[in-house]
């Protein structure tokens, strides 16, 4: 829900002035090297790999699961309250 008031909200100001958007900027990057093998922020990863806490084989794909969800919702509000067809 968070996600779709900002969007709505970044539409809704800058929707004039902007030809093309993007949700996210690299999302592989996020989910594999912050949750899989610990690199960026949170620093999550298996024990075996050296992280504190994390499960490897898990978090990359719950990560990329609700990621593509905001995706989602963020495609709708554009389409259903700002795309000109």
């Amino acid at each position: 829900m968070d996600f779709k008031n900002y969007a709505d909200l970044v539409f809704k100001l800058y929707g004039d002035r902007v030809k093309h958007w993007i949700t996210f900027n690299e999302p592989y990057s996020f989910c594999q090297r912050g949750y899989a093998v610990g690199a960026f922020a949170p620093g999550r990863c298996s024990k075996f790999l050296g992280c504190a806490a994390g499960d490897s084989g898990r978090e990359p794909y719950i990560a990329a699961h609700n990621l593509l969800l905001a995706h989602a919702v963020a495609v709708k509000v554009y389409r259903d309250n700002y795309q000109v067809n």
